[in-house]
Parts: structure tokens; sequence; C-alpha cells
């Protein structure tokens, strides 16, 4: 079912191309399902587009059951439900009908580049993702030793960022809560009692939004961080700055980047900073 999940997830898609350099996504992946009692569906996709350049990893995969083993000997022993799905096919259209097909909750994927699958996983693949299927992704960066411990979530008081952190506080409840706001002045130089004026105004705005989200009254780890700037600007600056293992972005906004977290920027921040981000589509009434 393609929906935001609020709920223990029941299935997590891995989409990979059961090469090393999935590993972490996969690590992720499986302590995701263990912790949430999920089923595990990796899929691996066979690039028809990419001609000769995926010949030999056409070769590699076309074998199905050597395939299978390589994958759960890949896992090696766990106990969670584990299926493999090898097809050919458009990306984005295999993984969506594979995530459809299977009742997924939340798709997981990786960062590697310049090889085949995980250089469109990375740029375009993900960016489609995000278009043309409403669930949760998880772009795993790091190799997951722990549960999320903190995340940071961008949010501009839009129903998207909202969404957004709802699901993340929901999938990842012990997690430590941090959320960012990056406010605007109507000048490109403004004086400091204009930056004060707008800074007040987005306290406002930080305590109407809490007033409106029973969910965050409930939870008394969560800090805010409101800065000066456009987002696309200080909010990479600041997760260089202040290391996160969570950044958490919505599809759609007022501003910034949540507004394009779906094309340059977000892919910015998924390539440039450390952390693993979580892309959540919002989703329409």
């Amino acid at each position: 079912m393609e929906s935001v999940t609020t709920e223990t997830l029941r299935c997590i898609l891995l989409a990979t191309d059961l090469s090393a350099r999935c590993d972490r996504a996969q690590d992720r992946a499986v302590r995701l399902a263990r912790e949430h009692g999920a089923k595990l569906v990796a899929v691996c996709v066979i690039e028809n587009s990419l001609g000769d350049v995926l010949t030999a990893r056409r070769s590699q995969v076309v074998d199905r059951k050597a395939a299978e083993r390589r994958f759960r000997a890949s896992l090696g022993d766990i106990d969670i439900p584990v299926e493999l799905v090898l097809e050919p096919g458009h990306a984005v259209e295999v993984i969506r009908k594979t995530a459809a097909a299977h009742l997924c909750d939340l798709i997981v994927t990786g960062v590697a580049r310049d090889e085949t699958l995980g250089r469109l996983l990375l740029g375009t693949t993900v960016e489609k993702l995000a278009r043309e299927v409403s669930l949760p992704i998880l772009v795993v960066r790091e190799r997951p030793h722990h549960s999320y411990r903190d995340l940071l979530a961008a949010v501009d008081f839009s129903e998207g960022s909202r969404q957004a952190l709802t699901t993340a506080l929901a999938l990842f409840p012990e997690a430590r809560p941090l959320l960012y706001h990056a406010f605007t002045t109507s000048k490109t130089r403004p004086e400091a009692a204009a930056v004060e004026q707008a800074r007040q105004a987005a306290e406002n705005e930080v305590a109407a939004f809490m007033k409106q989200n029973a969910m965050l009254l409930n939870r008394p780890d969560i800090e805010w961080k409101i800065e000066h700037g456009l987002p696309e600007d200080v909010l990479p600056d600041y997760v260089a700055r202040h290391p996160t293992e969570l950044l958490v972005v919505g599809t759609h906004g007022r501003t910034g980047i949540l507004r394009t977290a779906i094309g340059s920027v977000a892919e910015q921040l998924i390539q440039h900073t450390p952390c693993d981000v979580l892309i959540v589509r919002q989703q329409e009434p």
C-alpha cells in the first residue's frame, strides 16, 4: 500500500544491485525489519536500457538461483522473513510495482555512485521514485551500528513538513528530534532589527505549530533550531557543522528545501551530507 505510515512497518523494500556497495542500505533495512517485525523484500532491477554497459552485471544476476544464494549468504543468519525479486525493466517502474505488490511501507536504498544501478539510484531513480511513489524513501549513507539516536527534520510549518516529521517520529520513535527552521527577510542585506523581527515571527509560528500538533507536545525531548537565511544555503551548512544521523525532508512546502526537496537541493544533501536522508512525499487529502 502506497501511503505514509504512522504505524509499525509491515514490509520493507530494499532496492539493491546485490553488490557490496549496497551493504550499508541492506544492513539498515535488515535492522529496521528486525526492530519492526517486518518482512524484507529486496528488489534487483536488470536495466534493459543500459545496453552493453550492463552486460557484465546482467551475466551476474541472470542466474536467479546463484543470485539468491549470494543474497542469502550476504544476510547471514537472520530471523526475519526475506524475499528476493529479480526483474528486468525500468528501475522506477519495477521498484514501484514490487512495492505495491508486496504492500511495502518503506523503500530503502543506498548512495553508491559511478557504476550502473548505483549511479541511477543516487540521481534520477531516487528523484523519480519520490515523485511517482508515495512511500517514504530512506537513503542510507552510513554504516548502521545502532538504531537512529537522533534526527534533524526540516520544518517550514507546511502540511508537507508536518507529514514528514510525523512519519519520522513514527518510524524512529527512539531518535531524539531536532526541528530546523530557516527564516528569511524581504531584503538581501537586512538590518539587525529586521532580522530580529523576522525571528520573532518565526518563533511565533513555532509555538503555533506545536499547539496544532498534539503529538509534538507529548515529546519533551523535541528541540528547535531557528536560523536566518535561505534553507538551501543554511541547512546543508548546519548539517555539516552539527553531525546528525538522519535528515528528514518533505517533498512540498512553502519555501526552500521543502519546496525543492526532490531536485538539486535534495540531491546535494544526499551527496554531500554524511548522514542518511528520509524523503517523505506529501499525501494529498
